[in-house]
Formats: C-alpha cells, sequence, structure tokens
C-alpha cells in the first residue's frame, strides 16, 4: 500500500526540528513531512515573503509532486491559515483538495489574524507577546543566544500573520477536523463555513500547546481518519454518517 503523505505546517517560531519527534508516533502508513518556512534552520538566510499568500505560493510550488497525489494537511496555529491557504491552490490549480484538512490550536482563517502588531515595535511589547502567546519559558525569555536566534523568527512570523485575514470563506472540498485545547483562547466558531462536511471537533485538556502533552493520542487519531479516508476504504459520506452516529450514542 503506498504512503499517504501527510504535510505538517509549524506553528510561529517553530520549525522541523520541533516537529521531528513526531514521526515515531505514526505507522509506515504515513509518509512524514514538515514545511520549512523562511529564516529557520537550514533556511536561515532565505527571506520571509510580505504575505501568507506569497509563502503559499512558494510551499505550492515546493511540494507540487505531493499535491497531485493523496495527501493530507495538518497545521497548528500559524500553520493552520498557512495550510489553508496552500489547500486552496491545491484545490483550485490541481482540482485536487487534500484529503483531509486537520488543524489544531486555531480560530477558522476569517479569526486568525494577529491583531497585536504594534506591540511588536517595542522590546517590553514583544516579551508580553511572547508571554501570552505560550510556548516559550521565562528562561528562554532571559537567554540571550535564545532570543537573538529565535525573536526575529517569531517577529516576522507574527507580523506575516499580522497581515492576513480571510474574507472570501473559499469552501474546502474535504472533511475537516480540529484538535482544541480546552483551556486555548482559539475557537471553533466560523469553521463550518470552510466546509460542507460536518465538522469535526476533537478536544484535549491543555492550553494553545496542549499538542505537546497529547502527541500520541493526536497522531492516533489523525492516521485513524486517514485510514478510513484513503482510496479502497469506505466512502467519504458513509464514513461522516458513521461518525455523526457514534457521537449521538456517545
Amino acid at each position: 500500500m503506498e504512503k499517504i503523505p501527510m504535510l505538517c505546517f509549524p506553528h510561529a517560531g517553530a520549525g522541523k526540528l520541533y516537529y521531528s519527534k513526531w514521526r515515531t508516533e505514526f505507522t509506515d502508513a504515513i509518509d512524514w513531512n514538515v514545511v520549512q518556512y523562511p529564516l529557520r534552520e537550514q533556511r536561515m538566510r532565505t527571506p520571509m515573503p510580505p504575505t501568507v499568500a506569497e509563502l503559499a505560493e512558494n510551499i505550492f510550488a515546493e511540494f507540487a509532486d505531493i499535491f497531485r497525489r493523496t495527501y493530507v494537511i495538518w497545521g497548528h496555529s500559524m500553520g493552520s491559515v498557512i495550510g489553508y491557504e496552500v489547500a486552496r491552490l491545491c484545490q483550485d490549480r490541481l482540482d485536487n483538495p487534500p484529503l483531509v484538512f486537520f488543524s489544531s490550536g486555531a480560530s477558522a482563517p476569517s479569526r486568525a489574524r494577529f491583531a497585536h502588531v504594534a506591540d511588536l515595535d517595542t522590546s517590553e511589547g514583544f516579551r508580553d507577546v511572547l508571554h501570552r502567546y505560550g510556548g516559550v519559558s521565562k528562561e528562554h525569555l532571559r537567554d540571550p543566544d535564545f532570543m537573538t536566534y529565535f525573536a526575529p523568527i517569531i517577529e516576522a512570523d507574527l507580523r506575516l500573520l499580522g497581515g492576513y485575514q480571510d474574507m472570501t470563506f473559499d469552501k474546502l472540498r474535504c472533511p475537516v477536523a480540529l484538535m482544541m485545547g480546552r483551556s486555548d483562547t482559539a475557537t471553533t466558531d466560523m469553521w463550518q463555513r470552510y466546509t460542507d462536511h460536518p465538522l469535526e471537533v476533537t478536544e484535549f485538556d491543555g492550553g494553545h500547546f496542549f499538542l505537546d502533552e497529547h502527541r500520541s493520542a493526536m497522531a492516533s487519531l489523525m492516521e485513524s481518519q486517514v485510514e478510513s479516508l484513503s482510496p479502497g476504504s469506505k466512502g467519504t459520506a458513509e464514513r461522516v454518517r458513521e461518525t455523526a452516529v457514534l457521537r449521538e450514542i456517545r
């Protein structure tokens, strides 16, 4: 059986290294790929495009061979926005949406804009943003080496997200499955406008970075859904109906 590529779109400030441990959580049925944005790790000298749309175009071109096949997209936080824009390109230009679109820790694209760009203009404001955003410990905030490397990356990512807001509500022609932290500020509001399939929502204990504590459970959930939607399995409509019945029973 041919492996199904899963493309992981990291959150702001993160790259391949952060998500490297996820590879071991999936079976050999999943071809694990992490999209590497500019400014980090081996792409330190690659400038960040000025808009999410341009970044999506670059990623679309980079993974064009994969996007012509059966594939899956998962994005966490900012990665959900970028993944959605890439999925739209695949759908519009290749007539090939993802098998399923997974989003975690993210509000719908119409509500995902970073609204505190002005706070990034001062060092104090930037630290306040990092404190609210989470994922960066107090020790790291006091570490000059850490801040020298990561601060420009996180700032560029957040400014990129600050210039984005979707108002088209283009629907993906595939199921959309959300994974949310019960203590996170991200919401499921408006997500149903992005698919005609019943919206699937799974909640986990934790805040915005609940994925760090629930890696195995999330990977199992995603792979199970990919398997049920894969060519040769039950049809999407049938599987969605069964899922709805199970939830009513629970």
